[in-house]
C-alpha cells in the first residue's frame, strides 16, 4: 500500500470509522450523522472534504451567517457548504513531520465533532439526500458527486441512471472538426487579449482545451479517442495561429506597418520575414511560442483527463465500502 492509504486507514482506524481502500474514502457513522470523507483533488489528499446529508424539518437552510459563524469558531475548518439536503465542511491540512498523522487525526475528530454538533444545534437531522427522508442510509458514489442514500432511494437512482442512458449518438467527424475550429477562436482570442495586456497566462492554454473539446462534441455529436486526436491537432495548430496574430498586431501597431499601409491580414503573412530579418528578435518569437505551448499543454492535460474520466464514470452508482458496482449505462464506453 501507498503512504497516503497507509496515513488514510491509520486515520479511519483512529476515528473508529472505515476506510474504502478501492475509492479511496473513509466513511461510517459520527453522533448519529452518516459521514463521507474524501478528498475532492488527488493531488492534495490531505485536502478533506467531509459531507453528510441532512435537513431541518420545517425546510430552514443554513444562512451564510451561520456557516461563516461557524467556520470561524473551528479553527481546522475551513468553509461550510449547504447544497440542498447535503451540507459538507473542508479541513485543509498539509501533511508532514512526524506528528503529522496525530495531528490530522486531532483535527479532523474536532471537524466531526464540531460539525455534528452545530448541525444538532441548528436543528437539522439526519436524512436521504434525495427523498430527504429520516431513514437507514449508506454512502453511494455516482457521477462524480456523493450521496447518502435510503434502500428506496438507491434503486430509484439505479432506475433513473438506467433510462436516461442514451445510446451514443453517431460521430460526425467533419462537423466535430467546425465545432472544435469554432472553440478554438475563442483560445485564440485569449492569447491575443492576454498577450496584448503583457501577459501570457495558462488560463489561455485551459480556454483553448476546453473550447476545442466542447465544440467537436457539441458540433460531432459524440467525444471519441479520434476526436481528441484530431482536437489535440487544431490545439496545437490554432494556438500558432493566435501567437502568429498576437505578433501581427504589434508588426501593425508598434513596428510600422500602418504608416506603411499594411493591413492586419499583410502584416500576418510577413511574420516570417520580421524574424528572418530581424524586426522580430527570434529569441523573443521562439520564448513566447514555447510559452504559450507550456501552458497550452499545461492547460489541455487536465482538461482531456478530465473529459476522459467524466466519460468513463457516465452511469455508474458504486456503494462506498462495496465492490459492487452498477453500470446503468450499457456496459459500452461512450469514448472509444
Amino acid at each position: 500500500m501507498s503512504k497516503q492509504t497507509d496515513n488514510y486507514a491509520a486515520l479511519a482506524a483512529a476515528l473508529r470509522l472505515r476506510y474504502d481502500t478501492v475509492n479511496n474514502v473513509i466513511y461510517g457513522v459520527w453522533n448519529g450523522y452518516t459521514m463521507t470523507i474524501y478528498a475532492v483533488d488527488a493531488r492534495y489528499p490531505y485536502w478533506l472534504t467531509i459531507q453528510t446529508a441532512a435537513k431541518h424539518p420545517y425546510g430552514a437552510i443554513l444562512s451564510k451567517e451561520d456557516t461563516k459563524a461557524f467556520t470561524k469558531s473551528v479553527k481546522p475548518v475551513n468553509s461550510c457548504l449547504q447544497d440542498g439536503n447535503h451540507v459538507r465542511i473542508t479541513i485543509n491540512f498539509a501533511m508532514g513531520g512526524k506528528a503529522a498523522l496525530d495531528k490530522l487525526t486531532a483535527a479532523v475528530s474536532e471537524g466531526l465533532s464540531s460539525f455534528t454538533a452545530f448541525l444538532y444545534q441548528k436543528g437539522f437531522i439526519p436524512c436521504c439526500s434525495m427523498c430527504g427522508m429520516q431513514k437507514m442510509v449508506s454512502p453511494y458514489w455516482s457521477e462524480g458527486k456523493y450521496y447518502h442514500l435510503c434502500p428506496e432511494c438507491e434503486t430509484s437512482m439505479r432506475q433513473t441512471l438506467a433510462t436516461s442512458s442514451k445510446p451514443p449518438r453517431q460521430e460526425n467527424v467533419i462537423a466535430g472538426i467546425v465545432g472544435a475550429l469554432l472553440g478554438s477562436l475563442l483560445g485564440v482570442l485569449c492569447i491575443v487579449i492576454l498577450s496584448q495586456a503583457g501577459y501570457v497566462a495558462a488560463l489561455s492554454g485551459v480556454i483553448m482545451a476546453v473550447g476545442v473539446l466542447k465544440g467537436y462534441e457539441l458540433l460531432g455529436g459524440r467525444l471519441t479517442k479520434k476526436g481528441i486526436v484530431i482536437s489535440i491537432i487544431i490545439m496545437l495548430g490554432m494556438t500558432y495561429v493566435g501567437d502568429r496574430l498576437d505578433w501581427a498586431i504589434a508588426l501593425h501597431r508598434k513596428a510600422g506597418g500602418a504608416e506603411l499601409g499594411l493591413n492586419l491580414f499583410e502584416c500576418y503573412r510577413m511574420v516570417p520575414q520580421a524574424v528572418s530579418g530581424g524586426v522580430i528578435e527570434l529569441r523573443a518569437y521562439i520564448g513566447n511560442m514555447a510559452l504559450i505551448y507550456i501552458f497550452l499543454l499545461l492547460g489541455a492535460v487536465p482538461t482531456i483527463y478530465g473529459k476522459i474520466k467524466e466519460k468513463q464514470q457516465k452511469g455508474f452508482l458504486i456503494k462506498i465500502g462495496s465492490a459492487s458496482v452498477y453500470d446503468n449505462a450499457t456496459m459500452q464506453k461512450d469514448l472509444r
